[in-house]
């Protein structure tokens, strides 16, 4: 046999040879979905990338859709995409309240039932979670603040929605968090802080009790829960100090019966609506210098007092604690008799801030008086040094206050009398 030949059989047995089947390529589905209107809500349809379809439903405007639409073809093409169980947000708000419980004070969680029950509910309520976009968060912003509402307020629904929505994401709700980043644009919504001439005038009007929790006020800093929940076992008059360890607020009766709120350390009243928080945060715990005119106005109302260490400073005629929201009637009716503008127990700590840097206080000891922020390594180690210029400061904080007080005067005529009997 010839080469030739062989060489032929060769190329007819390799022609001969089975071809490799290559596997089918799946067929590329093109994302571009669509959107239909259903009854009053629009629904969006794509193919998730099995190339499975996927109905969305519930969107209230077309643009919320199409943007809704817009983003899931986003998710898909940069491979980010999650299945998204559907629920709706007012489910989802009743089991993330309910979870809170014991984690937060019984005002804070009170707080966030009216916020979402008031302004979110009513707005997002039937719609599901993964269907409310950014657009629809800045619509709810735009809203809130045509309705008056101030700044600060809106602020604070926009940080319970973004902490609501980050929980969602967590748990793989929702695929985005639609309120991160949004600005909240308004008027400026500062408190007014008053002239320290007109605290004096004030203060010149006021019955004694309320005479020494404004001057408590306006020369320590403390907030108005804090000063109302202050015990004598948390002052020390030798010592010229006092210590922050409660809060009084007031909380509704049905809160403190649904949840147990044990982290927060609540402690109702008696069965009044008020109860002993435990302080805002670890750094509004902290001990604050108490100058010289005002360590006398306290030793005077303990005298008045005779209580215990159990008892409260500012407390009413039958030993239980001030009203927080009553005392603004006494002070506005002695505000009213003073002829100054009307100022909250909030501006004396505006007030208060402001003298401490008049003072040449430094930053830090500024803000660990007023409980924002402290260097615990710093107080343990200087102590004795921060107590000794918090004396200094405090005293020239006091110096804009030249208080008069009735219980001081009333004591000195009784003095008076005696020697004069004597």
């Amino acid at each position: 046999m010839s080469n030739e030949s062989t060489l032929t059989e060769n190329v007819i047995e390799v022609s001969q040879e089975k071809k490799p089947v290559e596997p089918r390529r799946r067929k590329k589905h093109r994302q571009g979905g669509s959107i239909l209107k259903m009854g009053s809500t629009y629904t969006i349809i794509f193919r998730n990338p099995d190339g499975k379809q996927k109905w969305q439903r519930g969107f209230p405007t077309k643009g919320a859709a199409r943007d809704a639409l817009t983003a899931k073809i986003r998710e898909i093409s940069e491979n980010k995409y999650r299945e998204i169980r559907p629920i709706l947000f007012k489910d989802f708000a009743d089991r993330w309240l309910e979870a809170r419980k014991g984690q937060v004070k019984p005002s804070t969680w009170g707080s966030y039932r009216s916020a979402l029950k008031t302004h979110i509910e009513p707005r997002f309520g039937t719609w599901e979670l993964s269907c409310i976009t950014r657009r629809d968060i800045c619509e709810m912003r735009d809203a809130l603040l045509a309705e008056g509402l101030s700044g600060k307020f809106v602020k604070n629904v926009f940080l319970l929605l973004q902490v609501m929505f980050n929980d969602a994401l967590d748990a793989e709700e929702i695929s985005a968090n639609p309120a991160m980043r949004i600005k909240i644009i308004s008027q400026s919504s500062e408190r007014y802080m008053p002239p320290a001439r007109d605290v004096v005038l004030t203060f010149g009007k006021l019955p004694g009790v309320y005479q020494v929790l404004l001057a408590t006020g306006a020369v320590t800093g403390l907030r108005r829960a804090e000063l109302l929940g202050l015990k004598w076992g948390n002052v020390d008059l030798e010592r010229c100090e006092l210590r922050v360890a409660e809060t009084l607020q007031r909380v509704k009766k049905s809160l403190l019966k649904e949840g147990r709120f044990q982290r927060s350390g609540v402690e109702q009243i008696g069965k009044t609506g008020l109860a002993l928080v435990s302080p805002k945060s670890k750094k509004s715990r902290r001990t604050v210098e108490v100058p010289p005119r005002l360590v006398e106005l306290l030793k005077a109302l303990r005298t008045m007092q005779n209580g215990s260490n159990d008892s409260f400073v500012f407390q009413d005629d039958f030993g239980r604690p001030l009203d927080p929201d009553a005392i603004y009637d006494v002070l506005r009716d002695a505000q009213t008799a003073a002829e100054v503008k009307a100022f909250g127990l909030h501006g004396l700590r505006h007030l208060y801030s402001s003298l401490l840097g008049e003072s040449g206080a430094p930053v830090k000891h500024a803000q660990s008086r007023l409980g924002h922020a402290s260097s615990q390594t710093t107080l343990d180690i200087y102590t004795h040094v921060l107590t000794d210029d918090g004396q200094k400061y405090a005293k020239r904080v006091e110096d804009a206050f030249p208080f008069v007080s009735k219980l001081l005067a009333v004591e000195s005529e009784n003095e008076k009398e005696e020697k004069r009997i004597q």
